[in-house]
Order: C-alpha cells, then sequence, then structure tokens
C-alpha cells in the first residue's frame, strides 16, 4: 500500500489524514491544535500533524509516503487581522498614458476590514524611451526608505509585455527583498485591479514564505524525497513555490479542500456543501459535480484571483449561547459569533453529568472587549463549561447516530435544563431556539448560494466536526435531502491528501486567432505538468470572457507520480449526471476519449451536456452536434456555420462552436467572425490525428 498525506490548518485544529492512494480510505490520522501563538506560527501545527501521521504509518508499514499537502486559512487571515506588510507599489507606464498609469497604480490604503488597512508606498518609472537596471534600483531603494517592507510591479499593458515587471523582479531579488509582478497573478487588462491584486498578494509574501520554508524543511528531514503541495482557492493542487510567490492564490483553500473531499467521496451532482467548523460555518456551491468559483474579494476590492465561492458564517457546532436581561427577566438573545474555542472552555455535551448537577449559569465575556453576556455553566467545584450549539442539538436528542458531535444527552439535558432555570421556560425549549436561530443564519447563505448557482433542489452535504449539530435540523428547515458523509471531520484533510493538480490561465485577447487560442491551451497544459500533473491525465477546457475580451483555460490532471488515481466515473453514474441535466430524454450521441456528449429535448428544443469521465457536467447549450474525424468535423462545421449565422444590418455574428478533441475542450466562442471561428475550429480538428473529434454548434 502508498499513502498520501493531507493537512487541514483549521482555526481550532490542525488535521493530517493518511489516504490509501489506490482507494482514498482514511488509514491513519492526527488531530493538534492549530498554533496560533507560536512563534513558527500554524506551521508548527502541521509540522507536529504530519510527524504524528508520518510515525503511525511506519508504526503499521502501511506504505511509503507518496506525497504531502495542505491547506492553510493563513492568506485569508491574515489579510482580515492585517497582518501584512508595507508594500511598495513599482508603477510603469509610457506615453502617452503616463498619468492614467501613474494614477491607477498609485492605489494609496487598502481596507482590508473593519480598522484593518494595507499600507503602500508608490513610485512611478516613465519607460517611454526604455526602462534600466538603475532606474528600477533607486525606484526599490526609493520606496524601502520610505518604510516599505515588500515590493511589487505594476507595468500598464503589462499582460502583453512584461519585460520591465520582470526586471523589476530581478532587481529585487539582488537586493533581498520579497517581490511580485502583477503579470504572475493574472493575464487581464485592467491596470488598478491587477495592481490591488499584486499589492494583497505581496502584502503576505514574507509569512507565507516563511511558514513555506518550515514546513517545507520539516517535512524533507521526516520523509526526505516526498513532494509537498499546497491546496489552492479553487480546488486543485500546486507545489510550494506557489505559495511562496502567490500565496493569494491559497485564499479559502481550507473550504476548498472541504469540497474537494466531498467529491472525492461522494457522487454530488447539484449540492450545496455546509462545512461546519467550531467557530465558523463555510456555504460553498457544486453544480454539475463541479464547485462554482468566483474572484477573490477583499472587502470592497475585487481581485484578479479566482477561488471557490464561499459564504462565512459566524456561528457553528461550538458557538456560544447569549442572553440579556429584558424587563427583569432573562432571555435567549443569540448564538455566536464566540466560540468554546476562542473561550477555551470544554463543551458541556462532552461532560460528566455528575458534575453539572450543581452547576449554576454565569454570563462572561470570552475575550476582553466581548459583551459579558456569554453564558456558559459554572460547577461547585469551579470549573466552567461552554454551552454550545452541539450542546443544544444532543440536548434535543438530534445529533445522527456516529457523527462526530455525538456527545452525552444528559449531560447536555442538564445544562439546559440549568440555562432553563435562569430564564424560566422548559430546558428544551432554551435548546431549541439555540439551534433555530443557528439554522437562520446558515440557511441565508445557503439560500444565497442556491440562487447564484440556479441549483433548484440542491443535496446539502454537511461536513467538519460540527455538522451533525447543525445539518440534520437545516435540511428540515430548507425542506432539502442531507447527508454526512463517512470521515465528514477531517474531509478537507482528505481533500487535501486526494487532491488534483488544477492551473488556470486568463488571457486577454482582444482580436484572438486561432493560433493564440491554441498558444493560451499550450500554456496551461505546460504549466500543469510543471506543477506535477501526468501529461496523460491532463485535461483543458476553455471559457470564453466577451465581457472582458479574454479566454481562460483550465488544466487539471492527477500526479504524476500516482497515475492510477484518475477516479475514472462508471457508465451508470455518468448518464446520472447527463439525465440530471437533460432529463429523462438523455441518450448519448457522441464521445470522445474523455467527454460523452448526450442529448435531449426540452419541447422542442434539442439539448446537450457534456460530461467528463469523472461524472461532473463540463458544458450544456441548446443546438448541434458534430461528431466524426477531424477532417468530416471540420467540412462539417465548415458547412453548417454559415447557416447558423445572425445577421445585424451589416453586421454578421457567428454560431457559438466548441470543439471536444481527446481531453480538451476548446472554446471558440471570441470569435465573432463565421470565417475565424470555421478557420479556428479547423485548426483545432486538424490537431485531432485519427482520434474521434466532436463539435457543438449553438446560438448561446
Amino acid at each position: 500500500m502508498a499513502v498520501r498525506i493531507g493537512v487541514d490548518v483549521g482555526g481550532t485544529f490542525t488535521k493530517a489524514v493518511a489516504c490509501a492512494a489506490s482507494t482514498g480510505e482514511v488509514v491513519a490520522r492526527a488531530v493538534v491544535p492549530t498554533t496560533h501563538a507560536s512563534t513558527a506560527g500554524v506551521a508548527e501545527g502541521v509540522i507536529a500533524a504530519v510527524d504524528s501521521v508520518v510515525q503511525e504509518v511506519r508504526a503499521r508499514e502501511l506504505g511509503p509516503v507518496l506525497l504531502v499537502s495542505h491547506s492553510t486559512t493563513q492568506a485569508v487571515n491574515a489579510l482580515l487581522e492585517g497582518d501584512t506588510a508595507i508594500v511598495g507599489v513599482v508603477g510603469i507606464g509610457r506615453r502617452p498614458d503616463l498619468k492614467r498609469a501613474a494614477r491607477r497604480t498609485a492605489v494609496g490604503e487598502i481596507r482590508l476590514a473593519p480598522g484593518r488597512t494595507l499600507g503602500t508606498r508608490h513610485a512611478f518609472i516613465d519607460a517611454t524611451d526604455g526602462i534600466d537596471r538603475d532606474q528600477v534600483r533607486n525606484a526599490i531603494r526609493t520606496l524601502l526608505d520610505e518604510g516599505a517592507e515588500v515590493i511589487c510591479a505594476s507595468e500598464a499593458f503589462g499582460v502583453e509585455d512584461a519585460r520591465a515587471e520582470w526586471m523589476v523582479l530581478e532587481v529585487a531579488a539582488d537586493l533581498g527583498v520579497p517581490a511580485c509582478a502583477g503579470h504572475e497573478l493574472t493575464g487581464l487588462y485592467g491596470l488598478e485591479m491587477r495592481t490591488v491584486t499584486a499589492a494583497l498578494n505581496a502584502s503576505i509574501l514574507s509569512t507565507a514564505m516563511r511558514t513555506a520554508r518550515l514546513v517545507e524543511e520539516a517535512v524533507t528531514e521526516d520523509i526526505p524525497g516526498v513532494p509537498l503541495l499546497v491546496m489552492r482557492g479553487d480546488g486543485g493542487a500546486a507545489d510550494l513555490e506557489t505559495m511562496k510567490r502567490h500565496p493569494l492564490v491559497t485564499a479559502f483553500s481550507g473550504p476548498s479542500a472541504s469540497v474537494a473531499g466531498a467529491l472525492r467521496h461522494l457522487a454530488v451532482h447539484d449540492g450545496v456543501v455546509v462545512e461546519v467548523g467550531g467557530t465558523s460555518t463555510n456555504v460553498s456551491a457544486v453544480k454539475g459535480g463541479r464547485p462554482i468559483l468566483d474572484y477573490v474579494r477583499v472587502l470592497d476590492h475585487v481581485t484578479c484571483v479566482r477561488s471557490l465561492d464561499v459564504r462565512v458564517v459566524g456561528v457553528a457546532g461550538g458557538s456560544l449561547l447569549r442572553l440579556t436581561k429584558r424587563r427583569g427577566r432573562m432571555r435567549f438573545e443569540d448564538i455566536g459569533p464566540r466560540s468554546a474555542h476562542i473561550a477555551g472552555l470544554p463543551y458541556a455535551a462532552f461532560a460528566d453529568p455528575e458534575e453539572l448537577r450543581d452547576a449554576r449559569p454565569r454570563l462572561i465575556s470570552p475575550r476582553p472587549g466581548d459583551p459579558a453576556d456569554y453564558v456558559v455553566l459554572e460547577s461547585v467545584s469551579g470549573r466552567r463549561f461552554a454551552v454550545t450549539l452541539t450542546c443544544a442539538a444532543n440536548a434535543l436528542g438530534a445529533v445522527p447516530p456516529g457523527a462526530y458531535a455525538l456527545g452525552r444527552k444528559e449531560a447536555a439535558a442538564i445544562a439546559f435544563d440549568r440555562l432553563g432555570e435562569l430564564i424560566g421556560v422548559p430546558g428544551e425549549s432554551v435548546a431549541r431556539r439555540a439551534v433555530d436561530a443557528a439554522v437562520q443564519k446558515v440557511a441565508a447563505a445557503v439560500r444565497d448560494a442556491m440562487a447564484d448557482g440556479d441549483l433548484v433542489r440542491p443535496r446539502v452535504v454537511g461536513l467538519g466536526g460540527g455538522a451533525g449539530a447543525l445539518v440534520p435540523a437545516l435540511g428540515a428547515a430548507l425542506g432539502l435531502e442531507w447527508g454526512i458523509p463517512r470521515e465528514a471531520e477531517v474531509i478537507s484533510s482528505v481533500g487535501d491528501a486526494l487532491s488534483l493538480v488544477r492551473v488556470e490561465v486568463e488571457r486577454a485577447l482582444t482580436k484572438p486567432t486561432a493560433e493564440q487560442v491554441a498558444e493560451v491551451h499550450a500554456d496551461v497544459e505546460r504549466a500543469a505538468v510543471e506543477a506535477g500533473a501526468d501529461p496523460s491525465t491532463i485535461q483543458v477546457e476553455s471559457e470564453a470572457l466577451p465581457e472582458r475580451g479574454a479566454l481562460r483555460a483550465i488544466a487539471f490532471g492527477s500526479l504524476a507520480l500516482d497515475i492510477d488515481h484518475t477516479h475514472a466515473a462508471p457508465a451508470d453514474e455518468i448518464e446520472r449526471a447527463a439525465r440530471n441535466a437533460l432529463g429523462d430524454s438523455a441518450h448519448e450521441v457522441a464521445r470522445t476519449s474523455f467527454y460523452t456528449v448526450f442529448a435531449g429535448a426540452n419541447g422542442r428544443t434539442r439539448r446537450f451536456a457534456v460530461i467528463d469521465s469523472r461524472g461532473a457536467l463540463a458544458l450544456e447549450g441548446a443546438g448541434t452536434v458534430i461528431s466524426g474525424t477531424g477532417a468530416e468535423v471540420a467540412a462539417a462545421v465548415s458547412e453548417r456555420v454559415p447557416t447558423l449565422v445572425r445577421h445585424y444590418g451589416p453586421l454578421a455574428v457567428a454560431p457559438a462552436v466548441r470543439v471536444l478533441r481527446g481531453s480538451r475542450l476548446i472554446d471558440l466562442t471570441l470569435f465573432s467572425s463565421p470565417d475565424k471561428t470555421i478557420e479556428a475550429a479547423c485548426t483545432q480538428c486538424s490537431l485531432a490525428g485519427s482520434d474521434p473529434v466532436v463539435a457543438l454548434l449553438s446560438r448561446d
């Protein structure tokens, strides 16, 4: 047996698992407190968790460790908590756009969270007549003298020619200053957005590099030669250099790992993943077997980095109840956002019932400055216990058997009886109010996720240690089917261990050519191989972004060291995914080595759905499906496209054309000209050789 180790750094605990590489089964695990206060930061907890799992793997002779992959909340936490470095922005521009470029690279103070800002310093270089290293060196030294600790470079039209930004990186390296550049993070236009993105990324470079170095050194010492990966916020994995240079792409990597784990363990087609931790709950949507992504937003700032579209709710399994006094009586007020973990208290639901029988309620401030309205129980010996959402669910007998949150119902019921005596209502009523209040908060986030993802009746998938306390009541309140998978409490670590390499490239193509589209696909495929994906497993898909004048290409595949772990879905699962998209009329009409195309009828409209080999919906629409050899499809496209052209006065608009060949889905909808659309489609068909090709023609 060979194993893969996954580690998730949560707000409360750092959890590590070893999964059998062939089956994904969890064969070893470790849980340690997250080491926020350590001089080594969260890295110390990662090191301890990995070491514990490695020792168990060796003691039980479970086999060699193939890789270690971890996810972390460090990027988001650093930004939210203002744990950032002062960023020196080197802006670069040329005539006639000097004033505009200087203004858009001078981003000033960037608000991160209420009361938290990122400070920047600005220097601008006029590169109209060229740029040299002395200019760059003087600009960086000026910024350092003004207090900058790290550097970012942002050049007008740097997505087209990044040589000046590269020079800034090289000079900064010579001076020993951490630095990044806008072109490294995105290929999109939008100078101010690229500058803000680069500045945010630069602000957490030092912390990320330090953590990456500590983890790398420890893992190398413990299990030398084993690859170390980091989870990206978009659900893929990349090598540690990504975290060192581009820590912003790891934003929301924890929730992303959870969704990845759920998708590996469960056949989730349309669902809402509700990860219930100790302090907060993450809500994210899955549509067609794939997580919904969006651009990372930091307060008012939309960045160029994409990640899981996640909603964070300040209530979870460890959330403390709050009471207030009205008209001389104590009443239930709310639940959260402070938790038992923040207060440093054990849960009443896991206590000895006898210790709670004579306990009395007390109101506390969990942290200095918090209101003194959080209720705890104090035993006669002076020991305090938290009264939480998990306790409420246990008191009601609502936690499913075998769930991680299952505690002692007797102890929980006693705790709520004591609160009920204080409030003047039955303890069961207090517990019900607490659960209802928590459900109401999370249900609002679930409804938002459903609306944004256009999901009608998704399955609610409960993850995290607190899922058993919240998800059954949540599913009932929403009238939705729900489930909590095996290993739910460590599912994010499972997602880390079983993650696929995923690389995304966005490139501005204002006047696209067939060669440029092919080049973007080649670039993202090359990047996936460099990130560790086995070439034979790589899947590449592209998506036109007409509102940005750009093409987004995504490549993902299995790690080269474990090419059997591709999770190909059985035929009945692929057919089920097609029926979910098209209804019972779905039937197979074409396929490549990786994709299966189904057709179905919706009234008079002929619809199609493309399902990949893992059972995920890659594309759906209405229109014509053409299949055959490359030459046959090229000839058919050349004949059919002119018949589907729409005319608006003198303007002729081609239909949307997508080409499937092998494991590639190429979106050619950037081409509005019929002639260029046909040329690009024929170019893609010519690359197929003797392999089957499918073309999808539609007017959407």
